[in-house]
């Protein structure tokens, strides 16, 4: 998780990385925001308090929070000791900004005294700060008062505007790695925690006595670990989130050490757990969800037990056919990870979502399509920033990195030049002709335009006023200045700065050049001064300077004393080194003060100049994260746009959050109509047709329908446009799906209860705001029990006003009366299929919906295109008629089983073979009766 704090410098350490580490030059820094704020002292030993605050109040109710994050995930959960419940929350984010809104909204919410961490959080001084720190406002004020707290409104108006200005601190506590392990919290959540609301629905109905005996004839398994609580709590906790299952069992961890360690077995008991609702920003989806629509899908190398092994070549894996392949036509690695972060987190704000469409829209004009090519090719130079710049916070900053950043810069800034000239000037007629303009007099000039009234300008002006354009440009020109891209990407191993930018290194430079001429000339200089001298040569000397060199042999040489009596008395002995004799004269002092060590001044000069080239890269980083955060935003919408031109996508309109509206005309699955030829069907649902209850025969598209509604809500709120001819449609909190998943022997469950977990999951997460898409509920038990419970589950998904897609095999639920069509928001639809009157031709799945309920399941037809043997085939009808018709089933004819034991020839020849008292003394006439028999046979 990436968070770039406000703070600037290169010692900030005000960035979220994955490590949640912070670094600068001059070593770790833990200040946020240039505040200068050390954290909090970690409490190793179970103490308690940072921030150099007493403990909590002892006597006050215990509300404590514990936090784990991982990657882009950051889960939550906290016990409430005031209304003995336990509140969780388990959310994604993409930036700092995303991370500060979920922890201030859970932190509004819980209101806890005491945060508990693990070393990940520790590490990561900034969330530390965050975490630690009361949300203040008008947000946090209402939440205390929603909870009761009598002080809030107490409070003089000085003490609540200290509180607006500075915000409590929260004492924390760090917690032993074993805490968070994932293996341990799981066990802790399924046989330490007791939720009453929970147990009081499990035991609803029965008799105390019943669970009396079962506990009795499971005496030796409760004697070793209380028996699991998969099942109930499965409806309410999403096992398969490994941050969401640490933060819990680490709670409870503490729980069982603390508040609870009385209890037998210290057994955590709560009245209620519930989620808290962080994330109402975005559309929520639960991991089923994601894969019932194949919003992704992970493709594993055949040899899938190796996948998570280090260094092997196919430890990695790619994503397959699904949603994501298929809108993902972004041309920077950057986009493509912002297009993940967009599917993962789907829209709810309309305006949003709007300012999407107009984009899409506006790119797809027949006029746009030249200025659009121009800023596609240019995308492909955007990359990540994070890694550049870590680097650079690190001091660890590559040639390559100064190479990559000017292409960006250069790519920006014809990417913005592009968009603020062509695109723009586009987009302000494309409103006025649009009609936008109806209210053009009032707007003010063109630089004071109405976001209302010029959709297509505002969001062309937000994405320029996101890029920062000049400092953008600033930044750009100063490096393009100071480094020699062309060099520079030829040496790759130090970066070279232009002539012309320096002068002082520009004149080291050029005397480094020509040092080998003046060191001749000043050999020459000194031989003719000293005659005696047969040869010499002017070297030079990292950290000794330059010398006079001479050849040892050519002059008396004192061995004892090393001395040379022919050398001249104003050369100062240095050093011999083989044949060879190091010497110092004044003329050689003048070229050290005059000249210098100049390759080490020319690097030192290099590297200062590159390192404030780096901090003033680093001073601007908040704004090259924008601007490129932006441009990877352009990068997803150009993709939307190229696929809706591509696949016939239209755009869609938002219905009002009330209605609960789905109307869709002629809507197509996306990915379906690629590799079939694909049937469109309308979907109308609102207040009064809220669930939709889809029957018909196998293969004929039941589930495929139900998913395609879901697909199509989903792109709604990704912003995307829609595989439909038209499509009206309110915006919702979540989509919860009950479809038959992946079996796994990890999972403690049946199919069967597998479902009714889901289901259970379902009826407890839903409201009014909910699309839930359920298929074939209730097959895995006897068909009694699966109609009760199917009717059961669409009543009460009824009274809670959300809206449903179902599918069943289930008709008697109509044809009993248990449901009826178009009443109670109910509306019962059939998949169609063509059944011919001759039994020679096959039926045909029409795959077209229709209003009404199926006559039949026909499973017959089904089974005979599925090339079942007909003899089957027919003996299954003759059960059916017979079942109807209220008859005993008769059994086969004996005629068509010609291996019966009971045949006449059969039966005569065992009697002869019994009659006969010993066949070793039989007679022949008596064996020739026995081979006669057993050859009609």
């Amino acid at each position: 998780m990436n968070y770039q704090g406000g703070g600037r410098g290169r010692g900030r350490g005000g960035h979220w990385t994955d490590s949640g580490r912070g670094s600068g030059r001059g070593g770790r820094h833990n200040s946020w925001n240039g505040r200068g704020r050390a954290p909090p002292s970690d409490s190793r030993n179970g103490g308690g308090a940072g921030w150099d605050e007493a403990p909590p109040d002892t006597n006050a109710a215990l509300r404590v929070l514990a936090v784990y994050e991982q990657g882009s995930r950051i889960a939550f959960a906290c016990y409430n000791e005031e209304s003995n419940e336990i509140i969780f929350e388990d959310a994604r984010s993409s930036s700092g900004t995303d991370t500060e809104r979920v922890v201030g909204a859970v932190l509004a919410e819980t209101q806890p005294n005491l945060i508990l961490v693990s070393n990940r959080v520790i590490a990561n001084a900034p969330l530390l700060e965050c975490l630690t720190t009361m949300p203040v406002g008008e947000e946090g004020r209402s939440t205390a008062m929603r909870r009761g707290d009598g002080n809030a409104e107490a409070k003089s108006a000085d003490e609540q505007q200290q509180q607006h200005t500075t915000g409590e601190s929260i004492p924390y506590q760090l917690l032993k790695s074993s805490a968070f392990e994932p293996r341990q919290c799981k066990s802790v959540i399924l046989h330490k925690l007791r939720v009453m609301t929970l147990m009081s629905r499990a035991m609803s109905g029965h008799h105390p006595e019943d669970f009396s005996h079962s506990q009795a004839l499971s005496g030796h398994y409760a004697s070793t670990q209380a028996p699991s609580n998969y099942h109930s709590l499965a409806s309410v906790i999403d096992f398969e989130s490994p941050t969401l299952v640490r933060a819990l069992g680490a709670l409870l961890t503490y729980l069982r050490q603390t508040a609870f360690r009385l209890e037998e077995g210290f057994t955590v008991t709560i009245n209620n757990i519930r989620r808290c609702p962080a994330s109402e920003s975005f559309l929520r989806l639960e991991a089923a969800s994601f894969r019932t629509l194949r919003i992704f899908a992970t493709d594993h190398h055949p040899l899938v037990a190796n996948n998570n092994v280090k260094g092997r070549s196919y430890n990695q894996s790619k994503e397959g056919f699904s949603l994501y392949t298929l809108l993902d036509r972004t041309k920077s690695k950057a986009g493509r990870e912002r297009l993940r972060q967009w599917m993962t987190q789907p829209l709810r704000d309309a305006a949003k979502i709007r300012q999407r469409h107009t984009a899409i829209d506006l790119f797809l004009h027949p006029e746009c399509h030249p200025a659009v090519s121009l800023v596609l090719e240019r995308l492909s130079d955007v990359v990540s920033m994070d890694a550049i710049l870590m680097r650079m916070q690190r001091c660890s900053t590559q040639p390559n990195d100064f190479l990559v950043l000017i292409r960006m810069l250069d790519a920006a800034y014809a990417i913005v030049s592009t968009l603020s000239g062509d695109l723009r000037e586009k987009a302000y007629m494309l409103d006025r002709e649009a009609g936008f303009n109806g209210m053009a007099d009032d707007a003010g000039g063109e630089g004071e335009l109405n976001k209302e009234l010029y959709p297509s300008v505002a969001y062309i002006d937000d994405l320029l006023r996101r890029c920062h354009v000049p400092v953008t440009r600033d930044l750009r020109e100063k490096m393009i200045a100071v480094i020699d891209v062309e060099i520079t990407s030829e040496t790759k191993d130090h970066v070279i700065i232009n002539w012309g930018y320096h002068d002082e290194l520009d004149r080291a430079k050029e005397t480094f050049e020509t040092l080998d001429e003046t060191l001749s000339e000043v050999g020459r200089q000194v031989l003719q001064k000293h005659q005696e001298l047969i040869s010499l040569k002017v070297v030079f000397l990292p950290q000794v300077g330059f010398l006079i060199s001479i050849d040892k042999r050519q002059h008396n040489h004192d061995e004892a004393t090393n001395t040379f009596p022919s050398v001249p008395d104003d050369f100062e002995f240095v050093f011999t080194q083989d044949n060879d004799a190091f010497f110092k004269s004044d003329e050689m002092n003048q070229l050290d003060e005059e000249i210098g060590d100049l390759d080490a001044y020319i690097k030192d000069t290099e590297a200062m100049v590159v390192s404030n080239l780096e901090e003033e890269i680093l001073e601007v980083e908040s704004e090259l994260r924008s601007t490129f955060s932006a441009l990877s935003d352009l990068d997803c919408i150009l993709s939307l746009a190229g696929c809706a031109a591509d696949l016939n996508f239209v755009k869609p309109e938002i219905a009002a959050e009330g209605e609960g509206a789905i109307q869709i005309e002629n809507g197509r699955h996306p990915l379906q109509e690629l590799i079939v030829d694909f049937i469109p069907n309308d979907t109308q649902m609102d207040s009064d047709r809220r669930m939709l209850v889809v029957t018909g025969p196998n293969f004929s598209g039941k589930s495929c329908y139900a998913r395609q509604v879901g697909v199509l809500v989903y792109m709604l709120h990704l912003g995307s446009f829609l595989p439909c001819d038209s499509a009206r449609i309110s915006l919702f909190d979540q989509i919860l799906v009950g479809f038959a998943d992946v079996e796994s022997c990890a999972v403690p469950q049946s199919t069967f209860q597998r479902d009714l977990t889901a289901i259970a999951g379902i009826m407890r997460k839903a409201t009014p705001k909910t699309l839930a898409l359920i298929d074939e509920f209730g097959k895995g038990t006897a068909p009694a029990s699966g109609i009760a419970v199917m009717v059961s589950a669409i009543q009460q998904l009824c009274k809670k006003k959300c809206r449903a897609v179902v599918t069943t095999h289930f008709l008697e639920m109509f044809s009993l009366g248990l449901l009826e069509d178009g009443k109670g928001a109910v509306k019962a639809v059939q998949m169609s299929v063509f059944v011919p009157e001759s039994e020679d031709d096959d039926a045909v799945p029409l795959f077209k919906l229709e209003d009404g309920v199926a006559s039949s399941s026909a499973g017959l037809v089904v089974a005979r295109l599925a090339g079942l043997n007909k003899k089957v085939v027919n003996r299954a009808d003759g059960i059916i008629q017979a079942l109807r018709s209220g008859r005993q089933v008769k059994p086969l004819p004996e005629s068509l089983n010609c291996n019966s034991p009971f045949q006449p020839g059969v039966k005569s020849a065992i009697r002869l073979f019994l009659a006969v008292d010993g066949w070793t003394g039989a007679n022949d006439e008596e064996i020739e009766l026995l081979d006669e028999l057993v050859h009609v046979m």
